[in-house]
């Protein structure tokens, strides 16, 4: 199967505005990736077993042989690392494995092996910072637009109200609207389990 580049970006583009994503937030927040790439974004962890000469072991290559088929790749920034490109993020194969428990599902969205899940706190353009800042009524000031944190540290700065969605094109979706939102990659990852109290 021959994978065109332009194609595979023009697929994963119509699919974020047809959940109602500006498609600025779509070029700032995402890739689209295939052949080998994908694996330097899914198959990173030091905590990933590997062979001796450091090569992946055959076991994880075939279970993931089917990111080399393309898909979408989106991260956003990092907050508690000075607001930098966050490595962790979700993969959404073109063509998903299915998964080993349930034989009837597929296995929809790919997160980095072995690597805690994160929030996403996805890049926003200016005019769409303007936008929450209307709809909520906290102004932004010069010192917010100087600061390297930018829209995500005038968040937490001012206190702005936010929106926890699962999935990050609802984000980008309520992003788009004018509400300040971040993702979590699934229902399980907006607790904690708490500590038994004796």
């Amino acid at each position: 199967m021959r994978i065109i580049e332009s194609d595979s970006q023009a697929k994963h583009l119509q699919e974020w505005l047809g959940s109602g994503v500006d498609e600025e937030i779509f070029h700032l927040n995402v890739k689209s990736l295939f052949g080998t790439l994908p694996y330097e974004y899914l198959l990173y962890s030091p905590k990933i077993s590997r062979r001796n000469d450091g090569r992946l072991r055959d076991r994880d290559l075939k279970k993931y042989q089917h990111i080399e088929l393309g898909g979408w790749w989106c991260s956003g920034i990092d907050p508690l690392n000075n607001y930098v490109s966050m490595m962790w993020g979700c993969f959404k194969p073109d063509h998903p494995r299915r998964d080993r428990q349930k034989i009837h599902k597929f296995i929809k969205y790919e997160h980095p092996f072995r690597e805690e899940t994160r929030a996403f706190f996805l890049l926003v353009p200016n005019r769409i910072w303007v936008k929450v800042s209307n709809r909520s009524g906290i102004p932004i000031t010069e010192e917010d637009l100087q600061h390297p944190g930018g829209f995500w540290h005038w968040i937490w700065r001012h206190n702005v109200p936010v929106t926890i969605v699962e999935g990050v094109k609802k984000a980008g979706a309520l992003l788009t609207a004018g509400y300040a939102a971040i993702a979590i990659p699934g229902v399980n990852a907006g607790y904690r389990a708490a500590a038994s109290c004796q």
